[in-house]
């Protein structure tokens, strides 16, 4: 909890019991759409409203704590974005599986930069694969 605190705290955030309970559950990794967030967060804490949790991701994501992940159903799933990683989509069942960024990566991003004229902030990277290692088995 306290990894969220200072998270928030470095982006000049307050700390607040809705902000470290959506952060907790988004730190699972399950990529959850705003649905099955609300869900599981309703379990631990009946009274928070669907409006709070729009309210709140809205806020971190402006911040570049969590970011959007547009897959094909159409419904955006979420992520804390801790540290710069691609995002595997699975097209037949949906799994989605964080994979580190490598070396070349970094440099593709030194040379689109300098081509560019821009300073990159992020780089958010979605790859849509056909079957992945759950689908397999």
């Amino acid at each position: 909890m306290e990894y969220f605190m200072d998270l928030l705290k470095m982006k000049e955030l307050k700390a607040t019991p809705q902000r470290i309970s959506v952060l907790k559950e988004l730190d699972k990794k399950t990529h959850p759409t705003i649905d099955d967030l609300y869900e599981s967060l309703r379990k631990e804490n009946p009274s928070m409203s669907l409006a709070t949790v729009y309210k709140n991701l809205s806020t971190l994501k402006e911040k570049g704590i969590v970011i959007e992940i547009n897959v094909t159903d159409g419904k955006m799933r979420y992520d804390i974005y801790s540290k710069p990683h691609i995002h595997l989509v699975c097209q037949q069942c949906g799994n989605i599986e964080d994979s580190d960024y490598d070396q070349n990566l970094f440099h593709y991003q030194e040379i689109l930069e300098k081509s560019k004229g821009v300073s990159i902030d992020r780089l958010d990277i979605v790859a849509s694969v056909a079957k992945c290692s759950h689908c397999k088995k």
